[in-house]
C-alpha cells in the first residue's frame, strides 16, 4: 500500500482498530487508491464495511456518526446515491467514503483490488487481500444496466431539448458519455476501482481517441445533438458486438422505438 498523507493514514489505522470493536462489524476493507497501491497525498479513502443484516437499519440511520469516528469532526456529510453509507469532507479537505454492505449481499469480488483491514471469522476474504487488476484486460462481460440506461437517457434528450433546456441537454451529454465508458470497460473486462480521478489506465488507445473525438457540445441544438449521434454510433456499433461475443441478447426492441423516436422529432439518423 502506497503511503498517502498522514491524514488518510490516521483514518484507515482507526477502521482497522475501532470498527472491529463493534460485533455487528464482520469485515473491513478498502477499495480505490489506498487498496491498489495507487494512492498519494490527493487520494480519497475507500473504507467499506460488511455487517450483520439484522443492524442494516441501524448503519443506515447513523452511518454519518460511524464516519466522524473515523474522521473527526466534518463540514459536510451525504449520502451516495443507491448506497448504504456515503461521504464526508473534514475541515482539511480531507475525502473519506464509508461504505456498508449487508451480509446478504456481500459480493467479495464486487472491487477489482482490496485491502483487508479485518475479516471476523476468515469467510469474507477466505485468501486475504485481492489483487487489482489495474487495468489489464479480462474476460468481456454484459454490462446489461447500462445498455438499457444508455437507451434511456438518450431517448430523453427529446424532452429536454422540446422544452428548450438547453443547460440540462449539455449536462446530458456527460450522462449518455459515461454508459459508454461503462461499456467500454466492459469490452476490456476491466471492472472499475480505481476511482472517478482515474480512467486512462483502464482503457485501450483505441477507446480513448474515441471518447476524446466526441464533437464539443455548448448549448447549441444542433451540437448536443451531433455529440448524441456520434456517441451512440460509437454505443451501437460495440454493444452489439460485445452481446454477441458474451452471447447476451441486445434489446432491438428497446434501441428501435428510441431511434425511431429521436428521428421523429430532430429529422436525422442516429444509428
Amino acid at each position: 500500500m502506497t503511503a498517502g498523507d498522514e491524514q488518510q493514514q490516521a483514518v484507515i489505522k482507526r477502521a482497522a482498530e475501532l470498527l472491529p470493536a463493534d460485533e455487528r462489524v464482520l469485515g473491513v476493507y478498502l477499495i480505490g487508491s489506498y487498496a491498489t497501491g495507487a494512492a498519494d497525498r490527493f487520494s480519497d479513502v475507500d473504507v467499506h464495511l460488511v455487517v450483520t443484516d439484522d443492524s442494516t437499519d441501524w448503519y443506515t440511520e447513523h452511518w454519518d456518526d460511524v464516519l466522524r469516528e473515523l474522521t473527526g469532526p466534518t463540514v459536510w456529510a451525504d449520502r451516495l446515491p443507491g448506497m448504504i453509507g456515503g461521504l464526508g469532507i473534514t475541515p482539511d479537505w480531507l475525502h473519506v467514503d464509508l461504505i456498508i454492505h449487508p451480509l446478504a449481499g456481500f459480493d467479495r469480488f464486487q472491487y477489482d483490488g482490496v485491502k483487508v483491514l479485518f475479516d471476523r471469522d476468515g469467510t469474507l476474504f477466505p485468501e486475504g487481500d485481492i489483487e487489482p487488476k489495474g487495468g489489464r484486460p479480462a474476460e468481456p462481460y454484459w454490462p446489461a444496466g447500462a445498455v438499457h440506461l444508455f437507451f434511456y437517457f438518450l431517448g430523453n434528450l427529446v424532452t429536454v431539448l422540446g422544452r428548450d433546456e438547453r443547460v440540462v441537454a449539455n449536462q446530458g451529454v456527460g450522462v449518455v458519455r459515461d454508459q459508454l465508458v461503462t461499456l467500454m470497460l466492459a469490452e476490456r473486462g476491466v471492472r472499475r476501482t480505481s476511482g472517478a480521478k482515474r480512467l486512462n489506465a483502464l482503457l485501450s488507445d483505441e477507446q480513448r481517441a474515441a471518447l476524446e473525438a466526441i464533437p464539443a457540445a455548448g448549448t447549441d441544438p444542433a451540437d448536443i445533438v451531433a455529440a448524441n449521434q456520434y456517441i451512440c454510433r460509437q454505443f451501437i456499433t460495440r454493444g452489439t458486438a460485445l452481446a454477441e461475443l458474451t452471447g447476451n441478447p441486445w434489446p432491438t426492441a428497446f434501441v428501435d422505438a428510441t431511434l425511431h423516436h429521436l428521428h421523429n422529432h430532430f429529422g436525422v439518423d442516429f444509428s
